[in-house]
């Protein structure tokens, strides 16, 4: 009777470890069918828009960061199934108008001796299948503008390009208010900003 026991019990040990044994298999082919890639910036264009009681104006974005990393399923060339991190750095002073005057003003609202970029990092993502490479994301994260952070969704057009590269586009509606950033005005007040704010962006990544 101690004998049949003992084959019981190494019979169960042994079941153990070959379940053990498929799990860690299971677990190491799916990781290996999933590759996560990293992508850096390499064609930057982003623009904010803004209004004045008088006439519009814009800013463009010179010389900023950006990095990402993509995972992708197998299947090659198709689009990634997910977006694990997504960072973007725009220092302050990079942000042009072509008028030195509003250049200075706005980094005088925005506080850029003591805050000296813009920052938006994602918190979690969503990747929304299309066709011919296309897909759409929605990156919910932290934008942090003049030291003020909000919690905001971004919503881009993305395409994989030919080369590997993926090229997002889109737009974000903001208010200087919600940043702590009271709008500038001009010549004693005769021009004044509107509060609200439309952030353009195409951003093109390679590996």
């Amino acid at each position: 009777m101690k004998k049949k026991f003992r084959l019981k019990t190494l019979g169960l040990r042994c079941t153990g470890s070959l379940t053990g044994l498929a799990v860690t298999l299971l677990l190491a082919i799916s990781g290996s069918l999933q590759a996560q890639d990293a992508y850096r910036l390499a064609d930057p264009d982003i623009k904010i828009l803004g209004t004045s009681n008088l006439h519009n104006w814009s800013m463009e974005a010179k010389d900023l960061s950006c990095s990402a990393k993509f995972t992708f399923g197998p299947a090659a060339g198709n689009p990634p199934t997910a977006l694990t991190s997504f960072d973007l750095t725009i220092p302050v002073h990079n942000l042009k108008s072509g008028e030195s005057s509003m250049d200075s003003r706005a980094y005088t609202a925005m506080k850029a001796d003591k805050f000296a970029a813009i920052t938006y990092a994602s918190a979690s993502t969503v990747i929304l299948p299309g066709k011919n490479g296309q897909f759409q994301i929605r990156s919910t994260g932290n934008l942090t503008i003049a030291g003020t952070t909000q919690l905001v969704v971004v919503t881009a057009d993305c395409q994989s390009n030919p080369d590997g590269s993926i090229t997002c586009s889109g737009s974000q509606q903001i208010k200087m208010t919600d940043y702590q950033i009271k709008p500038p005005s001009f010549m004693l007040g005769a021009l004044k900003t509107g509060d609200a704010l439309t952030i353009n962006f195409s951003l093109t990544l390679k590996k």
